[in-house]
């Protein structure tokens, strides 16, 4: 099935997932790295570079992806410039096969609203709790409000038990509802 086939929705969560597993490689990359660039948003709210990039990362690929698609992301932050390597322009083949629910086949673009958490978990990630760190996509209808579907990603699944080249992290799917 042609790409163009598909219903949009399932388009959004198809490259929601490989934009999420691209934040989540941009999350690991910021902690190997050593410096979280920790800034106080406000009390007990804590803001990382990996919170700022990899959100970034999610609504420049989404946007570059959808052009008419609203996205809202968490934090608080100047878009600013990306490099090309930090966009993800692939889809999940596996999603895009999916059936759609008939009540969601026509939506739009314009009908849809993508909210943002590029890092929930922040102030565990910046204490090394990283099993609770997660990259959140999730999308509602723009009329009602709804949750329709989203994208639960976990950068750091598993992480105790294998080599951090070997951690991909684990996705879930909230398929559409």
């Amino acid at each position: 099935m042609a790409a163009s086939n598909v219903p949009t929705i399932l388009r959004v969560i198809a490259a929601s997932v490989k934009i999420s597993n691209r934040a989540g490689q941009i999350i690991r990359d910021v902690m190997r790295q050593g410096e979280l660039g920790i800034v106080e948003k406000g009390i007990n709210d804590l803001q990382t570079e990996a919170d700022r990039t990899a959100q970034r990362c999610i609504t420049a690929s989404l946007r570059r992806h959808f052009p008419k698609l609203r996205v809202f992301g968490e934090e608080d932050i100047e878009e600013g410039d990306l490099p090309e390597s930090f966009l993800c322009l692939d889809s999940c083949n596996d999603v895009l096969k999916q059936k759609c629910p008939e009540r969601l086949s026509k939506l739009t673009e314009e009908e849809l609203i993508v909210w943002v958490d590029p890092l929930d978990g922040t102030a565990e990630y910046t204490q090394g709790l990283l099993d609770h760190v997660t990259v959140l996509i999730g999308v509602s209808s723009a009329k009602s409000g709804e949750a329709l579907a989203g994208v639960v990603h976990q950068p750091y699944h598993n992480y105790k038990s294998v080599s951090p080249e070997q951690l991909t992290g684990r996705q879930q799917r909230l398929a559409p509802i």
